[in-house]
């Protein structure tokens, strides 16, 4: 008896501990999550701990242990070595950061600095908004150490415990005559059991018997049948191999003219019509070369209607890369699909034009301004009446005053920018233009 009451004493130390071990609750560290986002969650996780847990803060270690203990991070060994004299056993680390799917995740650590141990535990919420301090003290749970940290409590009294005691022994006592009525009950329950379980075996042994006779009279019906149905089938797969044959010959004569069709389409520029074409009648077959003729055609149209997608999206954003890097590919598989090219090649040189009137605005816009002059000259170039171009060379004498003027002020704050302007200009404008000899004349002052 005496034995029990110790062993209960015992259990009764470990499950109301006289104290609890003290956690140091370090700073979050929060990675590419909005400042305001995460101070929410580290006020509810500062909730969470101080309500449950025996700790105590980073924010009342001084600032020089603080910044020794931060430099620690998750090093066990660091603790170890430079909180071995503190008042707490434990370290909580918390990481906070989203992912590409804006999903917050909240890593934890808790490291043992006695016995030079750690724990981790990430989890995943969908939101800022999904994470309260409860759920991060149900995660906080989980983490082994946890029971050590809880807050606890001094053991009761002694009359405490003997009631405890007494209550236990009651409850066991119970427990004891529950378990021998569940024994006699098992033991009922198996005798009823194999009762029935032979009674089965009876019942099973004669539906077997039936059953076995069932299905030889069926496997018989079923072999009549087969072979009526094997019969049936050779007649189908006969006239099927006829229809077949029919087929690819009606097939063939489909394709000639389809492709035919689909090429009067491609002449005329309905590139989306001829595409809806050739996916229908890419679905017919024919042992001839028009399979070959209207795969080839299909590649070249998908190809091609790629390529102008990228050109048009080009044109809508005005990027000049998207429209001049497809152009020449573009006219190439548009002079493959018909000879001598179809609606597209007529219009070839506008896209171009615009594509190079991008170009120019672009480098303008990145004080490239020899670039740009090329660019706009090879827009005249494919398209002469390209109002646009031809403005901005009307006006390159007004761009080559403000350049000038740019130089000016760049010579004392930045001389090589200044170098870099005026020898633009020298590009831009003919030895007889006014500020072309006074770029020359500042260039062989600041030295080439």
């Amino acid at each position: 008896m005496r034995k029990k009451i110790f062993i209960f004493i015992m259990m009764i130390s470990f499950i109301f501990p006289a104290y609890a071990e003290t956690v140091l609750f370090m700073k979050p560290v929060t990675k590419g999550i909005e400042k305001s986002e995460a101070n929410k969650i580290i006020k509810k996780l500062e909730a969470a701990v101080n309500s449950k847990l025996n700790a105590v803060s980073y924010k009342s270690i001084s600032k020089a242990k603080l910044k020794k203990f931060t430099e620690c991070g998750s090093k066990v060994e660091c603790w170890s070595e430079n909180a071995a004299d503190e008042d707490f056993q434990y370290v909580l680390l918390t990481v906070i950061k989203t992912n590409e799917d804006e999903e917050v995740s909240v890593k934890f650590a808790l490291i043992n600095i006695e016995e030079e141990d750690s724990d981790n535990l990430p989890k995943t919420y969908d939101s800022v908004d999904d994470i309260t301090d409860k759920v991060l003290l149900a995660q906080i749970k989980k983490l082994s150490g946890y029971d050590s940290i809880k807050g606890g409590k001094k053991s009761k009294n002694e009359d405490e415990i003997a009631r405890r005691m007494k209550k236990e022994e009651e409850r066991q006592e119970k427990e004891r005559k529950k378990l021998e009525d569940e024994r006699k009950k098992r033991e009922r329950e198996i005798e009823k059991q194999q009762k029935e379980e032979e009674r089965l075996a009876k019942d099973r042994k004669k539906k077997k018997r039936i059953e076995d006779e069932r299905l030889r009279r069926e496997e018989e019906a079923e072999m009549a049948r087969l072979e009526k149905e094997r019969e049936r089938r050779e007649i189908e797969k006969r006239k099927e191999k006829e229809g077949k044959k029919q087929s690819l010959r009606d097939n063939e004569s489909d394709l000639r003219k389809g492709r035919e069709l689909i090429l009067e389409q491609c002449a005329q520029g309905n590139y989306s019509k001829a595409i809806e074409y050739i996916n229908k009648l890419s679905t017919k077959k024919c042992e001839c070369d028009e399979d070959q003729n209207v795969a080839t055609l299909k590649a070249q149209l998908l190809q091609f209607n790629k390529v102008l997608k990228q050109i048009l999206k080009g044109i809508e954003a005005k990027n000049s890369a998207l429209i001049l890097d497809n152009i020449e590919a573009a006219k190439a598989l548009d002079e493959s699909i018909v000879e001598g090219g179809t609606e597209f090649s007529q219009k070839v040189d506008k896209y171009a034009a615009t594509g190079w009137l991008a170009r120019g605005r672009e480098m303008e816009k990145a004080n490239k301004y020899i670039e740009a002059n090329e660019a706009f000259e090879k827009c005249i170039e494919v398209d002469p009446e390209k109002s646009e171009c031809n403005e901005w060379l009307e006006n390159k004498p007004k761009l080559v005053k403000k350049i000038y003027t740019m130089a000016n002020l760049s010579k004392d704050n930045n001389p090589t920018k200044a170098k870099e302007l005026l020898r633009a200009i020298l590009k831009l404008v003919t030895a007889e233009n006014e500020y072309y000899k006074k770029a020359e004349s500042d260039l062989q002052i600041l030295g080439y």
